[in-house]
């Protein structure tokens, strides 16, 4: 869906248009999950947190001025909403951990043999660094997977979470060096 009929569905969405909300739900319920869930590591938690995030955009839809594309504005508020719920986990669950995140691409390989081995390391490699981030900060593992996984700009991220793009540069900077540390520190 191009960004103008992003921004053209938030302008419906403010005015009570039910179908346009639905639209947007299509578009982002997808990438929402997968940021909560990154964030969680649990696909239930990220589920209720996806289903708070849309709610909220909802709710909060005629605070959208356009001054940034809707889906800038939609992923503000979707960070929002993980963060709060996340801070909410910390207070109550002392002693609550992250399980790594495991995603298995499917293999184009013609030959099975060789396929099923180049899976099976791909999800090895796939489990190893999923791990790595998993020990990071929420913060820096938000900011690791809406650039590399969602592959967002520096410039959508630096308005999504509220900092300077040359901020940004510099905490995912550090956030890679952090990774390289743990992804290090698994491989011995």
């Amino acid at each position: 869906m191009a960004l103008a009929d992003n921004d053209e569905l938030l302008r419906r969405c403010q005015r009570g248009d039910d179908s346009a909300m639905r639209d947007l739900v299509q578009s982002y319920q997808g990438r929402i999950f997968r940021l909560a869930y990154r964030v969680f590591g649990d696909s239930a938690r990220a589920e209720e947190v996806t289903a708070d995030a849309l709610a909220t955009v909802w709710e909060r839809c005629r605070s959208w001025r356009g001054e940034s594309q809707a889906g800038t504005w939609i992923h503000r508020v979707a960070w929002r909403v993980i963060l709060d719920h996340q801070r909410s986990l910390r207070r109550w669950w002392r002693f609550w951990e992250l399980d790594g995140i495991a995603e298995s691409p499917a293999s184009q390989q013609l030959d099975p043999s060789t396929a099923v081995a180049e899976q099976d390391e791909r999800a090895a490699v796939t489990r190893f660094v999923s791990e790595g981030i998993g020990k990071l900060p929420v913060e820096d593992r938000a900011l690791i997977h809406m650039h590399y996984y969602e592959q967002q700009s520096l410039a959508e991220i630096a308005v999504v979470l509220g900092v300077s793009r040359d901020a940004l540069k510099m905490r995912l900077s550090r956030a890679r060096q952090k990774l390289r540390v743990f992804l290090g520190d698994l491989h011995e």
